[in-house]
This record gives structure tokens, C-alpha cells and sequence, in this order.
């Protein structure tokens, strides 16, 4: 019997072919499947849960594949998608076992200046330094490093539950409802052409904190995400 392939896989495989028929017809899909392979080299850990790491860019990516026409500059949103944890997060090396950290100027060699601008911009650390430019204000000042951020606390939230612990999960839904879903509902006004894709990843967030919120009660009460509903 054949064996069955893995979300991952799935995902992948998914994501590989979509990018080669848009590259049919617009080859600056070719870099976007280029800067795919890139990140799945280098991200090749697992997550807490056990998934490959690279599942995380790539489930980015297929929810926002499906808003395809509502972003403005896909290309650039996609590359930086692929690339919005590269120089934050190292991978091991399999023979020394020390860390390897992508530089910005390797992205710029190879994506260019204006995706190395925005990667930084995304980045809180950069090879294992802080990154004193970093600001969720400045992230969703920018068309596209804020429509990459609003994706990737989407795919946070919605696949933490079973692996945070309670306390974290927690912190973790109090910073979404303190820092992001305003942002993300100033984004939608201040780019009112991908008005859509803001709109989808505040109701996304809502959702989840909701659903959160109902898990964790037995637990901790009736306190937890209190504000996601009124911040709506």
C-alpha cells in the first residue's frame, strides 16, 4: 500500500507547483520558488509540536495564496514569507552541531536590497542580536512587511493550542489582543486596497482568541481574551 503523505508534504508539494504555474506566465515566480527552497534548506528543524519547521512558512503562504488578489505586491509578500524568520532563527549543522545563522547580506545577494530591507524589518534579532530598529509600528507601516506579520500571528495562534503550556498561551493571546488586532485593523484603513486581507486576518484572530478562550476556562476562569470581542 502506498504510504500516505504528511501535512507537510502536502503543503510543499502544494506550494511548489502553484509557483511554477504562475511562473508560466510571470517569471518573477521563479524567485519566489527560489527564495521557498532557500528557507526550506535553512529551516530544517522541527517545531515544538514535532512538525517540520518549514510547515510554518508554508502554511503562511497557502492562506495567503487563497487572498491573492487582494494583496498589492504578491511577489514580494510571498518571497518575504519564506524568508521573515530567516536571520532571526539558525539552524544546527548536522556535522559540527553550531549554529548557522543566514546574514542580511545574504539575502540581499541574492533577493535583493529592498527584500533584505524588509526581512530586517520583520526580524526582532538578527544572527542572534537584538534588532534595535524593530517596531510593530514600523512593521505595519509597510504594505507588505504588515500583511506578512498579520499571516504569520495568524498561523501562531492557531496552532499553539497543545503545545504552549497554559501560562505562555496565555501571554501569548494577551499580546495578540493588546498589540496586533489594533494594528491590524489600522493596516486595513490605511491600505484600503488590500482592505481584504486585513479584514480575513482580524476575523481569523478573533476566531481563534474565541476559541482559546473557551478551552482555557475550565482552567483559568473568564479573564483570558476578555478584550478580543470588544476590540472586534
Amino acid at each position: 500500500m502506498e504510504a500516505k503523505l504528511s501535512r507537510y508534504e502536502k503543503l510543499r508539494i502544494a506550494t511548489r507547483y502553484w509557483l511554477l504555474g504562475m511562473a508560466e506566465t510571470d517569471h518573477r515566480y521563479f524567485k519566489v520558488l527560489e527564495a521557498m527552497e532557500y528557507g526550506m534548506e535553512h529551516h530544517d528543524g522541527l517545531r515544538n509540536g514535532g512538525e517540520p519547521e518549514f510547515i510554518h512558512q508554508l502554511s503562511i503562504f497557502q492562506h495567503l495564496r487563497t487572498l491573492h488578489r487582494h494583496i498589492r505586491n504578491p511577489v514580494t509578500v510571498y518571497i518575504l514569507t519564506f524568508l521573515h524568520d530567516a536571520v532571526e532563527d539558525p539552524r544546527t549543522d548536522k556535522d559540527t552541531r553550531k549554529k548557522v545563522f543566514i546574514s542580511l547580506q545574504d539575502v540581499e545577494d541574492r533577493f535583493g536590497d529592498a527584500i533584505a530591507a524588509k526581512v530586517k524589518k520583520l526580524s526582532k534579532e538578527i544572527m542572534g542580536q537584538p534588532n534595535e530598529d524593530y517596531s510593530l509600528d514600523t512593521v505595519f507601516e509597510d504594505e507588505d512587511t504588515a500583511v506578512v506579520k498579520a499571516g504569520d500571528r495568524v498561523n501562531n495562534v492557531s496552532s499553539m493550542v497543545g503545545v504552549f503550556k497554559p501560562a505562555r498561551l496565555e501571554r501569548y493571546v494577551k499580546e495578540t489582543v493588546e498589540q496586533f488586532l489594533d494594528r491590524i485593523k489600522l493596516a486595513r484603513r490605511r491600505f484600503p486596497d488590500q482592505e481584504g486581507v486585513f479584514e480575513n486576518m482580524k476575523l481569523e484572530l478573533v476566531n481563534q482568541l474565541q476559541l482559546i478562550k473557551h478551552i482555557m476556562e475550565p482552567q483559568n476562569g473568564d479573564e483570558t481574551t476578555n478584550g478580543a470581542e470588544a476590540s472586534a
